[in-house]
């Protein structure tokens, strides 16, 4: 009984409905004729179908989410079907689908709201897409579904739980290999003098770059394409690599996102044992070769958020690496502050790698700029446009 009155406080309208179809019957009774009773007869299936509803198990329904991928790469869509399943075939006039979508994808405007026509059908489904996904973690929590009469007098809602969690992956490019030549030589972070290859194992051919030795030409190769092509050999390395993000906030963040997965999966596509510092998190990653190691540094950037925190004090940051490691730090802007950050990691080879055209920097960043060389340290300017390949792959699961 308690239940009852529970529900009926809820609906108010429903003590109306009644009261109306009760009018009805009382204006035909005494009034009597056609009209009257055409009135209360056309009223009366509406009015039952509205208290039927109002004691529909919308809780009963068996909702289950497909989805065609939980990881996938920044840029990409996501499929999401739903489907509903009951146990009766009561006509349903419509149902209103709201996901309740992660904040983040909520405020780029995703649609969340859908409407459906089951009908009798015990099994409908819906589906829809996310679209140019953002780099992150998103978690889905609940769908809220709710039914209603053709009056709008009786709403039934229904919440279930439902919990989802994508991961979607920062977006990398395929460097080039004067892109890779380019900071691992210009930059020295590998080595301080050029690039060492092992002469033993030959991984490949490619184009001749100026100053390749004689002995690396290729002289099948050369005369199949008509065109100099030098041994390309296994990169040998002498030295760990630390890829360092800076974490403050900027309008090229995500920019830098990208230009440190590409680096990290072009030395790792090497052979390159590479680790990772984590600023906000204090959290290092130890240098590694091989699929897993790229899993968990791309794991670790899905995470990165634009924080004015550094976590990595000047106490913290000394000794925490190896002594013979090498470190890059991917900046989106040069400040002084910066290079005492990077400064502090001595004895560590630092290269400071900025995501930015050289010929727009500020005074300000030419005299880091300037700060940086004097204090041993390599700058390299590696503006994301200027890569010679836009491809991107999915990551390796």
């Amino acid at each position: 009984m308690r239940k009852f009155i529970n529900i009926l406080r809820g609906n108010m309208s429903v003590v109306g409905l009644v009261l109306l179809l009760t009018v009805s019957f009382c204006y035909a009774m005494f009034q009597g004729g056609f009209v009257s009773w055409f009135i209360f007869y056309s009223f009366l299936p509406f009015s039952v179908y509205a208290l039927i509803l109002l004691f529909y198990p919308l809780h009963d329904l068996i909702v289950e989410r497909k989805i065609n991928k939980r990881e996938c790469q920044a840029g990409e869509s996501v499929e999401i079907a739903l489907t509903f399943t009951r146990k009766n075939r009561l006509p349903l006039l419509f149902m209103v689908v709201e996901e309740e979508l992660p904040q983040r994808l909520e405020d780029r405007g995703f649609q969340r709201k859908i409407i459906i026509f089951p009908g009798f059908r015990r099994t409908f489904c819906m589906s829809y897409t996310l679209e140019d996904m953002e780099r992150g973690e998103h978690s889905f929590q609940s769908i809220r579904f709710w039914v209603g009469d053709f009056f709008g007098l009786v709403e039934k809602e229904a919440i279930y739980s439902s919990p989802l969690k994508i991961t979607v992956f920062p977006r990398y490019h395929e460097l080039a290999y004067s892109d890779l030549d380019r900071v691992f030589n210009q930059g020295a972070v590998v080595s301080t003098k050029k690039t060492q290859r092992e002469h033993s194992v030959v991984s490949g051919v490619r184009e001749y770059h100026p100053g390749d030795q004689l002995s690396w030409i290729n002289w099948k190769a050369t005369a199949r394409t008509s065109e100099i092509m030098t041994k390309e050999f296994e990169v040998q390395k002498n030295r760990d690599v630390f890829i360092m993000l800076d974490e403050k906030p900027s309008d090229l963040f995500e920019e830098s996102i990208v230009m440190a997965a590409s680096v990290a999966h072009a030395m790792l596509k090497k052979g390159m044992e590479i680790g990772y510092v984590s600023m906000g998190s204090r959290m290092i990653i130890p240098a590694a070769a091989g699929n897993y190691q790229k899993r968990r540094i791309f794991y670790r950037l899905v995470k990165e958020e634009p924080s004015a925190v550094n976590a990595l004090n000047e106490n913290v940051r000394k000794g925490i690496l190896p002594a013979n490691a090498a470190v890059i730090f991917i900046v989106s802007d040069l400040t002084l502050e910066k290079v005492d950050i990077l400064s502090a990691f001595q004895p560590n080879q630092g290269l400071m790698l900025c995501v930015k055209k050289q010929a727009n920097l500020t005074d300000e960043e030419r005299l880091s700029s300037s700060a940086a060389v004097s204090r041993g340290m390599k700058v390299s300017f590696f503006e994301q446009g200027q890569l010679k390949f836009d491809r991107s792959e999915v990551m390796a699961k």
